[in-house]
């Protein structure tokens, strides 16, 4: 499938970096970022390869020759630009043999576009997968929590958790991935996004979200799940990200209130535990004090923080009712990273600098696996 991307945004570009994961049959070929999205305009290099690619603001202006369409997740927007990116996407048929879709639309977006891809369904295919999957599709059943117990998962178990949102989880997954596999390990994988399979490993299962579903019942689903998955692809480590925030910001910006960790974290327990964390400019301190968190609300303390370009305007939210955000540049992570968190006691990197992420992966590499027991 040679895939234009639309609309590419900020979420879009851990994927643009690591195209060289995506599954053979993949092959991003353009990228189109709506005005105002401040990505249009930009050379964006594919994967490892390092083929760059421009980004358009229109599909008009696109010049390179495809056949699929991928939607990937935009987050949170209007409805009225959501409107305008569906006749967007309107615009390609009958051009299209494949659209991919990761993103979450209104249910009446949603009604349209699949009603134009079945009334193209003799050469339009149209996955979904951001559609809610049902228990079977897991490989399990509905009276699989008759019996509550929780199987061991006896491989190491590697947790990516974020402090909030937007703090990188998806690309340190990645960047992990391809660290392990290029030592020689099997590694099974749990993504935070709905698209994962495109990368050749698992999304988050949807029944996690279900609000039909008791907490109890959602534990022992993942736990067996996961073990089912263990079973059967029989690898030497697993790695998991979970979606979302891992605590509330504030008492009225709460986010989900960490609950979808808790229940991970009854059905698994990590040997490795890695945190994203915002852009943080105070002390190692406020590091361990987010680990001491972790250890007392989830059983696991954090081996390794990640920290991301993400600021949050404290008193800006605080005014507004939501989490007003913004990024600083890489390198200012890097060197306040430097400056401020050398001499912690738990190491901060910035993954997305190749010498962090070779530091990060020995220093996982040192608790996980003896010397003497690695691949070589």
């Amino acid at each position: 499938m040679r895939m234009l991307v639309f609309p590419y945004g900020y979420n879009c570009e851990p994927i643009v970096r690591h195209a060289n994961f995506l599954e053979q049959c993949y092959e991003i070929v353009a990228l189109v970022s709506p005005g105002g999205w401040g990505m249009a305009g930009k050379n964006i290099v594919l994967g490892k390869n390092k083929v760059s690619t421009h980004v358009y603001e229109t599909i008009e202006e696109v010049t390179e020759e495809f056949d699929s369409l991928f939607i990937p997740d935009f987050g949170e927007i209007d409805e009225e630009v959501e409107n305008r990116l569906i006749n967007e996407i309107i615009k390609l048929f009958p051009n299209l043999t494949h659209i991919i879709c990761a993103a979450r639309f209104t249910s009446l977006n949603e009604k349209k576009l699949k009603e134009i891809c079945q009334r193209n369904s003799q050469f339009c295919d149209f996955i979904n997968y951001s559609e809610n999957k049902s228990l079977d599709k897991y490989g399990l059943m509905e009276n699989c929590t008759a019996h509550q117990s929780i199987k061991a998962i006896n491989i190491p178990v590697v947790c990516i958790v974020g402090w909030w949102e937007k703090t990188d989880k998806f690309e340190v997954s990645l960047m992990l991935r391809e660290h392990f596999l290029q030592a020689g390990y099997q590694v099974s994988q749990v993504g935070s996004r709905s698209e994962c399979e495109m990368f050749g490993f698992h999304s988050f299962p949807d029944f996690m979200y279900n609000k039909n579903i008791d907490a109890e019942d959602k534990i022992i689903y993942f736990n067996r799940w996961i073990d089912n998955m263990v079973r059967k692809e029989k690898p030497d480590l697993l790695i998991i990200t979970i979606p979302g925030a891992m605590q509330n910001f504030n008492n009225e910006l709460t986010r989900g209130f960490g609950i979808l960790h808790h229940l991970v974290f009854q059905s698994i327990i990590p040997d490795i535990l890695i945190m994203c964390t915002i852009y943080l400019q105070g002390t190692s301190q406020a590091l361990e004090n987010i680990s001491k968190s972790c250890k007392y609300k989830f059983g696991a303390a954090v081996d390794a923080f990640h920290m991301s370009n993400l600021v949050i305007d404290k008193n800006d939210s605080e005014e507004r009712g939501y989490v007003v955000t913004s990024n600083i540049y890489r390198k200012i992570v890097s060197k306040t990273i430097a400056e401020r968190f050398c001499n912690s006691s738990i190491p901060v990197f910035n993954m997305l600098d190749q010498m962090d992420s070779d530091n990060m992966f020995d220093t996982l590499m040192d608790k996980l696996i003896p010397n003497d027991s690695r691949i070589v």
